[in-house]
């Protein structure tokens, strides 16, 4: 036995731990949780910039469904019923870009805040990417209430919200993590 506590006693010995340099898995989820907020903030910007000429084209199939006219008749002849769906269908979808933009906006945040990795922010960020991507898939899959841009910006903020979610337990940001709380 000696005196020296570091000396080599022929025993494995524990090296210590060191939280180092960010692990690019945990930049690549950040990343991720970026494009994701930011994909469904744009999403809700569209829904409320085009919310009205995709809601009197939406109306306006609707009553001719029901009517028997077509679509371009009842939208020339206008009239009290085109209107109160009108406003229904813009009321609808400008909801729906509400949500999608306070997601982004809530996913944005935590996505920002993963930088430390704390465990409580990648759980907080896995519920937030899991809610947007609910959110993107309602207005990915909306046959109704939505363009090409709109479909396909979604279909993007669901890839990436689900990339984030795979990103935020994997090994290397858990040993992060664990080196940093130390």
């Amino acid at each position: 036995m000696t005196s020296y506590p570091h000396a080599a006693t022929g025993l494995p010995q524990a090296s210590p731990v060191t939280a180092g340099s960010r692990p690019g898995l945990l930049l690549g989820l950040v990343g991720a949780a970026v494009v994701s907020a930011l994909a469904s903030i744009i999403d809700g910007v569209l829904l409320f910039v085009g919310g009205r000429d995709m809601a009197l084209d939406v109306a306006a199939q609707t009553i001719a469904s029901i009517t028997g006219a077509s679509a371009e008749a009842v939208k020339a002849d206008g009239g009290a019923l085109l209107q109160a769906a009108l406003d229904e269908v813009q009321g609808t979808l400008a909801v729906r870009g509400g949500v999608a933009v306070f997601f982004g906006v809530v996913l944005l945040f935590w996505g920002l805040l993963a930088l430390r990795g704390a465990v409580w922010v990648r759980l907080l960020l896995t519920l937030a990417a899991l809610t947007n991507a609910g959110v993107a898939l309602r207005l990915a899959t909306d046959a109704e209430g939505g363009t090409a841009a709109i479909h396909g910006v979604a279909w993007l903020a669901l890839v990436t919200g689900l990339v984030v979610v795979v990103l935020a337990w994997l090994p290397p940001v858990n040993r992060y993590a664990k080196a940093r709380k130390v």
